[in-house]
């Protein structure tokens, strides 16, 4: 069971030219705003005397710069995840935009709390609003938006608590991901301990395991996106998918891991909301699953990836595959990870790579007989970006390989990857808590 409730991901305002605006609460139900919300909405996102900033003007804290087209790009919408201790709001933009982001503190005296504003410059809103999303669920209050002044779009979160925040602009198409983290008051840690329940022994299920509670698996594409396309037509949405809901029933059952799929079906995700899930889910690991492809039919292997700057060109190639980009785009933005290291588990996840690398090479090898190790390796995957816990993305054979392709269509072989899988998180979990014992 959830331990916390957060909203799905569609309940969210879309901005449309062609009709009156609304905004959609969480739970479905359509909200009319009151005056004083209209008010606040305007003092803060439509009056250039509240502290309008000019374009030359630094961003403090996180806040970011990126060149932009000449062009103004439009606001369409607005969406969010949102829990208790964490929140992702993405919003959708028509093309590139300049961006500042700032935080303001509570003010009690005004009844204002936690805020964060982001102005987009040389923008506009697809409509003439000043509306809010009353959210009031988890961590975010409420999101406003406005045109703050012609060419500046100003976007405002409205925050239970504000620890941190990272803000990243994604290509193709262009959207900016606000992450907040908030405050974890010592009642509420106290509250989650106390509510703690002995889990029951489980026949062979080993303890050291234990430290893991919860795993989010994302069966890569879906929906409008097949992926990767094999020999006889196969779709890599298809084959990443039955492996996942393998492997969450085995998780589930032998190990009494709470398995979170990101998919349960044929359906579309985006990439920035698969890594939102597991972050609001409070996961403890996040494995995405993906078949590799090749223009050459000979090109085979399994390789692993963890998220870090990387150089290499295959990786550079492959990242701009599976985040549906250019090559040129996954360069250009390497350098938001740079401000966000702090908070990435990356020895975990370099560790968590390994050690499910290895377990599919060895397992994999006595199935097919030889198997060529493409290793461990480092690149930027969209899914993998701003992941609060150890994260990995593996690519499980070539589709377009005629041998591996056929084979992992079979069931047989397909049960050999989560068995695969599964003994490599048992050995990261062994190992991860053994550490913490030292």
């Amino acid at each position: 069971m959830k331990s916390k409730r957060f909203l799905t991901l569609l309940a969210l305002a879309t901005l449309s030219a062609s009709a009156a605006p609304r905004w959609v609460h969480g739970d479905g139900q359509r909200r009319q705003l009151t005056q004083m919300q209209r008010n606040e909405v305007a003092k803060e996102t439509n009056s250039p005397g509240t502290g309008a900033r000019s374009q030359d003007a630094s961003a403090s804290e996180d806040g970011k710069t990126i060149s932009g087209a000449a062009d103004k790009a439009r606001l369409t919408g607005v969406r969010f995840l949102s829990s208790k201790t964490y929140t992702r709001v993405m919003v959708d933009l028509t093309q590139e935009a300049r961006f500042e982001t700032r935080r303001l503190k509570e003010d009690a005296t005004q009844g204002l709390p936690p805020r964060i504003y982001i102005d987009i410059f040389g923008a506009r809103l697809a409509m003439d609003s000043k509306e809010a999303i009353p959210v009031q669920d988890g961590l975010l209050r409420q999101v406003r938006v406005g045109q703050f002044s012609p060419d500046v779009v100003r976007v405002v979160l409205d925050m239970s608590s504000l620890r941190s925040h990272h803000t990243f602009l994604l290509p193709d198409p262009y959207r900016l991901v606000i992450d907040i983290q908030g405050q974890e008051t010592a009642d509420r840690l106290a509250a989650v301990e106390k509510n703690k329940t002995p889990t029951p022994p489980v026949k062979g299920f080993k303890p050291a395991a234990l430290g893991i509670r919860k795993i989010v698996l994302d069966p890569g594409h879906g929906g409008k996106d097949p992926g990767a396309i094999g020999v006889g037509g196969i779709a890599e949405k298809d084959i990443v998918l039955s492996v996942a809901r393998k492997l969450a029933k085995k998780l589930a059952k032998e190990m009494r891991i709470e398995v979170v799929l990101t998919r349960k079906n044929d359906s579309f995700v985006r990439l920035e909301d698969r890594t939102a899930i597991a972050n609001a889910e409070d996961a403890d690991l996040f494995l995405s699953l993906h078949m590799n492809a090749s223009t050459s039919g000979n090109a085979k292997g399994l390789e692993t990836y963890y998220l870090d700057n990387t150089n290499d060109e295959a990786s550079l190639r492959l990242a701009a595959r599976e985040n549906g980009t250019s090559r040129k785009n996954v360069s250009d933005l390497q350098f938001i990870l740079s401000d966000m290291t702090q908070n990435m588990k990356l020895e975990d996840s370099i560790s968590l790579a390994h050690r499910l690398h290895g377990s599919l090479v060895d397992s994999m090898s006595k199935k097919l007989g030889e198997v060529k190790d493409l290793g461990v390796k480092k690149a930027l995957f969209y899914v993998l970006v701003g992941a609060r816990m150890p994260s990995v993305l593996v690519e499980m054979f070539f589709i377009t390989n005629k041998i591996e392709g056929r084979a992992m269509s079979r069931e047989s072989y397909q049960n050999a990857i989560v068995e695969a899988l599964y003994d490599g998180i048992q050995k990261y979990g062994e190992s991860a808590l053994a550490a913490k014992t030292l």
